[in-house]
């Protein structure tokens, strides 16, 4: 049982705070410190000697609690494609295999395995560090699974909620990461692939919310941050990051978590 003093994985509290905001309120905090850990699983953990530990830690959390178990993870990979002979790479030990298969190399670049979007083919690219593209993409597809299956269990809701939920609460990830990246024009310049979240949400997201007047307000929230965001393909004023951060903050809620977004009111709904 996960209490709020564990530390599954460790990652900036605003980042946490996050997922745990957004689905607090509609679920227990023993579920919703769950899914903020496979949530960072998902997109931010790294094949650290911690962060593989941490990994076998949550899966085994996972497992117990009826979530999925260990081999089922494992056939996920083999109907990805990976050779069942690559087990043997690591003494036919599953737990090994799947912290290896889950978690990217550790470095800066970490955003390009898993950050550039829920339906992006990351095969279409070539090797990075010790991966092959396709190999990300076995990865990201498993990956995938797993969080539609965990919120699937806490929840108990249709799979398309199931997936709704999963890739809104991918793409709050990625909105909080586009505020990371104000430090640097250049870099957030570079990483235009977080901008498609918001498209993301709108193809996935809205269409399961049937309240009109919640609807509206995400989709306009949405098309703001979409506005600003295209004024990176050109000169940006000193204005550019704040003006930003505004419509942002009230969807996902405040960095310093003072406050929050309207998320909280659409995982509410979904789930």
């Amino acid at each position: 049982m996960i209490t709020e003093k564990e530390t599954i994985m460790a990652y900036p509290s605003d980042h946490k705070n996050d997922t745990f905001r957004a689905t607090s309120d509609s679920t227990s905090k023993e579920n919703a410190l769950i899914l903020q850990e496979v949530v960072h699983l998902i997109v931010d953990a790294q094949a650290t000697a911690n962060g593989k530990e941490e990994c076998k830690n949550l899966l085994s959390i996972l497992e117990n609690n009826g979530t999925i178990t260990k081999d089922e993870l494992y056939n996920c990979f083999i109907k990805e494609g990976v050779p069942k002979t690559s087990i043997n790479d690591f003494n036919r030990n599953k737990e090994e295999f799947l912290a290896a298969w889950l978690l990217p190399p550790y470095g800066p670049n970490h955003q390009l395995y898993t950050h550039k979007g829920w339906d992006y083919d990351y095969s279409r690219e070539d090797d990075k560090d010790y991966w092959s593209a396709q190999e990300i993409k076995q990865s990201w597809n498993v990956k995938k699974y797993l969080l539609i299956k965990t919120v699937k269990k806490i929840f108990t809701v249709s799979e398309s909620n199931a997936k709704a939920l999963s890739v809104l609460l991918y793409n709050i990830h990625r909105l909080r990461d586009i505020q990371y990246n104000n430090y640097d024009e250049t870099t957030a310049r570079k990483k235009k692939y977080l901008f498609n979240a918001c498209d993301e949400i709108e193809k996935y997201v809205l269409p399961q919310i049937t309240g009109k007047e919640l609807q509206t307000q995400i989709h306009g929230l949405l098309n703001n941050i979409k506005g600003i965001l295209s004024k990176l393909n050109g000169p940006i004023n000193d204005d550019f990051w704040q003006e930003l951060n505004e419509p942002i903050n009230k969807l996902i809620g405040s960095i310093d978590n003072t406050e929050n977004g309207l998320i909280t009111e659409v995982v509410t709904a979904l789930g």
